[in-house]
């Protein structure tokens, strides 16, 4: 049988792991962009910066409600171009057509509009683009098929956080339409190209009760999930005013030890891809964590630049296992969660769009608790790595009890 013939999911090529992981490029380049300078612009139209703080937490309210509705419809609703392909078809091109064209807004109620509509859009592209990889991969190649996807994952943000603002300095509004090509190139790359595995109807096949699916297992997962995006967010919400107050260093200081972090990420994807089929899982993840919670801790004690730089790199290595390893094991938790005769991928939607969730809800307390502890260390920023540290120590305790064999369900 060649390779040709054998099943979508049997069949495995790290080009096409590399085009789907383009959509993810897509979503992380505007995502970053937005980051980068949307309340800026947006200060540009209105000097009320209550506005400009509702109209960014647009973001966060529609992902908490997108992520999960587009896994669980990518799930279902079956069309004769497959499950996941138009949402990212769809979603990353037109997201990337409404960043430039509220760029280059001078009308304040328009340029909320087609910002929010942004947000729309980019919201609906995560979940199901996530659900696609264990779709048409076979489980053996999980480990190997996350280091390529996360690589480029964190190259998507390395763009936006670091070049696309340098470029600003110089072209300016040219640098929004080279952020719109690459998010509709990129989309329509992973739209266009990457297979889609073969579903029958729903109605074609018995079902497993709604909530069979959800075990003890996947709770502790998505708890932990939330955890380490809270650790995360935690010294990333307030980086800058650390680097600033703290180290004496500037604004460019702050960039360049996002930028190194994210590229130690990019260096180890593809390693801790390969180990993801060698160790167990749970243990990298324990280890990943608890690594990533003592730099943490000594984020506590340092001032000088360098020594941050240096931190930063080994950290952003701890975080590239974490997202590497985390991103398949969730389908694997799943797939021993399942009765043998359920059919996995009409949950992976569902699956991952409960952990976009976890995220949002990590990403959404962690600067409020971090300024919490701020506000109680006389506003020493060195205490924010505090939440780190605690959450990477509960995180870790919740993984140690998670059982990586699991009584196979009857139905």
């Amino acid at each position: 049988m060649t390779e040709q013939e054998l099943p979508v999911e049997e069949q495995y090529s790290t080009g096409e792991m590399t085009r789907l992981a383009m959509g993810g490029l897509a979503r992380n380049v505007g995502y970053g962009t937005n980051k980068v300078f949307a309340a800026d612009l947006l200060s540009r139209l209105t000097p009320s910066q209550a506005l400009i703080g509702l109209v960014l937490g647009m973001e966060g309210l529609l992902g908490l409600i997108l992520n999960p509705l587009a896994g669980w419809v990518s799930d279902r609703y079956i069309t004769r171009f497959g499950r996941r392909r138009l949402f990212i078809l769809i979603s990353t091109p037109v997201s990337g057509v409404l960043w430039v064209i509220f760029a280059g807004q001078r009308n304040l109620h328009l340029a909320i509009l087609f910002l929010v509509s942004f947000y729309f859009f980019q919201q609906v592209a995560p979940t199901p683009l996530q659900a696609w990889m264990p779709d048409i991969v076979h489980k053996r190649n999980w480990g190997r098929a996350s280091g390529i996807i996360n690589l480029w994952w964190q190259v998507g943000s390395l763009l936006a956080f670091l070049p696309i603002p340098l470029l600003w300095k110089f072209i300016h509004g040219g640098a929004f339409w080279i952020v719109a090509a690459i998010m509709i190139g990129a989309g329509m790359l992973t739209g266009l190209t990457v297979r889609e595995r073969h579903a029958l109807p729903l109605n074609q096949h018995q079902r497993p009760p709604r909530t069979s699916w959800l075990s003890q297992n996947l709770m502790k997962y998505f708890a932990a999930q939330f955890l380490w995006w809270l650790a995360f967010e935690a010294m990333a919400s307030f980086f800058t005013l650390f680097v600033i107050h703290t180290l004496h260093g500037t604004l460019i200081d702050s960039a360049l030890g996002m930028a190194i972090f994210t590229i130690a990420a990019i260096v180890v994807s593809v390693w801790f891809g390969r180990l993801y089929t060698r160790r167990s899982p749970k243990k990298l993840l324990i280890v990943c964590f608890g690594a990533f919670g003592l730099i943490g801790l000594t984020g506590t004690v340092i001032r000088t630049i360098p020594l941050a730089f240096a931190l930063l790199f080994v950290a952003g290595v701890f975080w590239g296992g974490i997202q590497v390893v985390g991103y398949p094991w969730g389908s694997d938790l799943l797939n021993k969660a399942l009765p043998a005769t359920a059919d996995a991928t009409e949950y992976y939607g569902l699956l991952y769009g409960m952990g976009n969730v976890t995220q949002a809800a990590g990403l959404l307390v962690a600067a409020p608790v971090a300024g919490f502890i701020i506000g109680l260390s006389h506003g020493s920023y060195s205490a924010m790595f505090w939440v780190n540290v605690i959450a990477a120590i509960l995180g870790v305790a919740i993984l140690a009890t998670i059982r990586e064999t699991e009584p196979s369900l009857t139905i």
